[in-house]
């Protein structure tokens, strides 16, 4: 798959803990307006203040806490586009995720880069 750069705003939340690499420069790669944080407070504040075309959230360490707070962004904003970045251990537990309208990817850590990919040509 050949995905052109896009002119989107992503919104990537990332854990100190995470087992991808979101230092990657696969982020410049598909997007130019790219915004990273750590943390959920100051990803609210970000999402409060800001439109983002997708927020892409890696929830490779903590699923059961992700999932409340994913569900907190979409109630706050209905309408966005969020995508999760979920380990594979962890798949049996994005059901609630799918019910809430989030785009869940399952991957392994060398699989990150292929799933951004996905994501901008989405």
């Amino acid at each position: 798959m050949n995905i052109e750069k896009t002119n989107k705003s992503v919104l990537f939340i990332e854990t100190e803990e995470s087992m991808f690499d979101y230092k990657t420069t696969a982020f410049d790669d598909f997007f130019n307006n790219i915004e990273r944080v750590k943390g959920e407070q100051k990803a609210l504040k970000l999402i409060y203040k800001n439109q983002y075309d997708a927020i892409v959230s890696d929830m490779s360490v903590n699923v059961e806490d992700g999932v409340t707070f994913m569900k907190q962004i979409k109630e706050m904003k209905p309408q966005q586009i969020i995508f999760t970045l979920v380990a594979t251990k962890d798949e049996g537990n994005i059901g609630a995720l799918i019910d809430a309208g989030i785009h869940s990817f399952v991957l392994e850590p060398e699989q990150f880069e292929q799933a951004l990919q996905t994501i901008a040509g989405f």
